[in-house]
């Protein structure tokens, strides 16, 4: 059961006890481009109402120094594999927002989190990505290889897991359209714009999630039109998060253990429960 293998990570890593800190994933609302929306002021309409965001366990990485790019972020895997989990944050995001599911990204492989290419000028210390594909690529392949070196690993450049969050969706969905054999899975949070089916060619399996109190048409479509498509492809809904939340550390690794246990297997992945269960899933 679904529940079953939540509740084995849960317990393997002690969740149940932890008490969290208070920093939270600090996404913004995005555009189609992966930019941050506009806000429109409207004198005459009440205040939007404000959602706390969970907090989450600020997670312990091991820099890795990367020479003239800044430093990667290691989690390593609780058991020692080949298997690298590649996650890139969202616009001007935090890269600590991994923290809500470290549990269950270590019982998947090595986690490897990378900061983007640009400085965000109001956010010290945050980063957004550019749209240079080629250059993501070569990133996330030297990083492979520099942590390699640096804890004395075998990670597989071929054998990665592709994780983007919000902007990050967008940089993922381009490094699986041109650089498919190197990122057989990958997983799309929160993306600002509908995933296309033709840039997922030889991917072996799609995630597409999103938070119940975020706008999840076009994730939930597109997740349907890959489904339509031929391709093992599944939306999970996130129960009460907005975006830019994973619902803290709890709620957070159990929902990405659903995600990564369908994205490692597609075919046999559990077979969706009641809402309550788990990620609500869209087929």
């Amino acid at each position: 059961m679904r529940s079953a293998r939540w509740l084995a990570v849960a317990c393997a890593f002690g969740l149940t006890g932890l008490v969290c800190a208070t920093r939270s994933s600090g996404v913004e609302p995005v555009d189609s481009r992966g930019a941050p929306a506009a806000a429109v002021a409207d004198a005459g309409a009440d205040p939007a109402p404000v959602r706390v965001k969970a907090p989450f366990t600020q997670p312990s990485f091991t820099l890795v120094d990367a020479g003239k790019d800044r430093p990667i972020r290691v989690l390593q895997a609780a058991t020692p594999g080949r298997r690298v989990l590649v996650y890139l944050h969202g616009y001007c995001g935090d890269v600590n927002a991994v923290g809500a599911f470290v549990p269950a990204a270590a019982a998947h492989g090595t986690l490897l989190a990378l900061l983007g290419d640009k400085p965000c000028k109001d956010k010290p210390g945050r980063f957004k990505w550019d749209s240079d594909t080629f250059h993501l690529d070569q990133r996330i392949q030297q990083a492979i290889r520099l942590v390699n070196r640096a804890r004395h690993l075998d990670l597989d450049p071929k054998d990665v897991t592709l994780f983007g969050y919000s902007q990050g969706a967008v940089r993922a969905e381009s490094l699986a359209r041109y650089y498919a054999k190197r990122y057989p899975r990958v997983i799309l949070g929160g993306p600002p714009r509908r995933p296309k089916p033709e840039h997922f060619k030889h991917v072996q399996a799609i995630a597409v999630f999103g938070g119940e109190l975020e706008d999840t048409h076009d994730m939930i479509g597109g997740a349907e039109d890959l489904i339509a498509a031929g391709y093992p492809a599944r939306f999970f809904l996130m129960p009460n998060v907005d975006h830019g939340d994973f619902g803290g550390d709890l709620a957070g690794n159990r929902s990405l253990t659903e995600i990564l246990a369908f994205v490692s297997d597609p075919a046999s992945a559990p077979a969706p429960e009641a809402p309550d269960a788990g990620p609500r899933i869209a087929q």
